[in-house]
């Protein structure tokens, strides 16, 4: 089986290093950029450095790639305030063009170039066991670190590990994905190797998993320091859980098919085969099932991409609660943008309709005063289909509910709802809600929200075949 895995590893290392030209065009690219921050800044009189950081400056980016992290760093012991606002400046004259403000923790400049896409961030320069002063300024520490241990089979092996992890969708820690960056894949075949070494050590992996490559803590002390399903503490940082991102449900993807792969070596971890079928196939789906799925449609407010998803995360939640509330029973739910226009949620609950009646439980008979007070309230009460009664110790009344539609509850009650800022605002533009066979036409001429509602409905991840 060996041989086989190794077979697959080669071809995927081809496929997905890059070739002479991919390097020229991104050298070409990084010297007009960096031209223009030098210049700007010799025109402020500032002193700063320009470095590449991330997987081009360590030589494990994946050919198809072109996301490039440019630092600007300032001279230790500039103040965060400095850093902020020349370093925007700096870096606004660097993407010269139609840029966007990107903002996790620290402010940074997004731009396209040559069809290379730059983070252009402002940093302050530390040195090993100091504190940042922004969250970005260990980056160039790990590009340090990195340079100094990976070995060119293991920079090859990092991106074939991305590469996995891009097929099996866990790859990104990006709040969309909730998954393991590039530092981290880094991190993984460092510890482990080789690529073959991560995926056969994460099919042993259980609820919780501790990495202290420089042995930072003593045995057994890492894992109670950090509360998470995988902990790598950062080689530059002790304090620092590297794979901080990383959410149960990408850490169990990962364990789940690193264990598949070693039972059945495919290319299709790698390059899954995409998701096709008409809308045909997705409305015989929920009525196979007898379910019921709704796409809540609003406007994408303007915002940089992880307080985006921060936001609707959120605000799904919210919704997923509301109807709970209501007596809906969810089974599934999930969030897509294309980060320009639109948001949609789509919920699947157990059915579109729910009976009129819902039982209400009171308290113990026993319980003399509260018992009096929930007889005396729903004796005669005009929302009282049945009752109130006894049943086995306690007083019970059958309420009628407000709503029993789900497509009328969602138009109802989603404008009430305390969501997140920036999609309320939107929400209260507008809002459009879809139920089953009326969400062929919320994606007619969208292919990808289709594909995502295929996906939705299918469940069956690509690579379990």
């Amino acid at each position: 089986m060996s041989e086989e895995i190794e077979r697959i590893r080669a071809e995927v290392a081809e496929r997905v290093s890059p070739k002479a030209k991919d390097r020229a065009e991104i050298e070409r690219v990084l010297r007009k950029v960096s031209s223009r921050i030098k210049r700007e800044a010799k025109n402020r009189k500032l002193q700063v450095r320009v470095e590449v950081e991330g997987s081009i400056a360590k030589d494990t980016w994946v050919a198809a790639d072109r996301d490039v992290d440019v630092f600007i760093i300032f001279s230790h012991g500039t103040s965060k305030e400095v850093v902020k606002e020349e370093g925007l400046k700096l870096a606004k004259a660097g993407a010269g063009g139609l840029w966007r403000l990107g903002y996790a923790e620290h402010p940074y400049v997004e731009v396209e170039i040559d069809g290379c896409t730059l983070d252009i961030v402002p940093s302050v320069e530390i040195r090993n066991g100091d504190r940042p002063v922004t969250s970005v300024d260990r980056t160039p520490l790990h590009t340090h670190f990195l340079l100094d241990k990976l070995s060119p089979k293991m920079k090859r092996d990092v991106r074939v590990l991305k590469q996995f992890m891009k097929g099996i969708e866990v790859y990104g820690a990006e709040l969309k994905v909730g998954g393991f960056s590039g530092y981290l894949c880094e991190l993984l075949v460092l510890n482990y190797g080789s690529f073959e070494g991560v995926v056969r050590a994460a099919a042993e992996w259980r609820d919780k998993t501790v990495i202290d490559y420089m042995h930072h803590y003593k045995e057994g002390e890492a894992g109670k320091v950090f509360d998470a399903p995988l902990v790598i503490v950062d080689p530059v940082d002790r304090r620092r859980n590297a794979a901080a991102a990383v959410t149960h449900q990408s850490y169990s993807t990962f364990i789940a098919a690193s264990r598949w792969f070693l039972m059945r070596p495919a290319m299709d971890f790698f390059f899954p085969k995409p998701e096709t079928a008409g809308f045909s196939e997705v409305s015989k789906a929920i009525k196979e099932r007898g379910t019921a799925i709704a796409g809540i449609v609003v406007g994408c407010p303007n915002l940089p991409s992880d307080i985006l998803w921060g936001e609707a995360h959120k605000s799904l939640m919210r919704t997923v609660a509301m109807l709970d509330e209501h007596g809906f029973r969810v089974n599934d739910y999930t969030a897509w943008s294309d980060e320009k226009e639109s948001v949609v949620f789509l919920i699947e609950v157990e059915g579109r309709g729910l009976r009129s009646g819902r039982i209400h439980m009171g308290p113990k008979v026993s319980f003399v005063d509260e018992a009096e007070r929930f007889v005396n309230k729903y004796l005669y009460g005009k929302n009282v289909l049945a009752g109130p009664y006894v049943r086995e110790d306690r007083w019970y009344v059958e309420l009628k509910r407000d709503h029993t539609d789900l497509k009328a509850l969602i138009k109802e009650e989603f404008l009430k709802l305390r969501l997140s800022k920036d999609i309320m605002a939107e929400v209260k533009k507008g809002f459009r809600v879809f139920v089953n066979d009326e969400l062929a036409t919320l994606c007619r001429g969208r292919k990808e929200l289709g594909n995502a509602l295929l996906k939705f409905v299918r469940k069956r991840p690509a690579w379990l075949r």
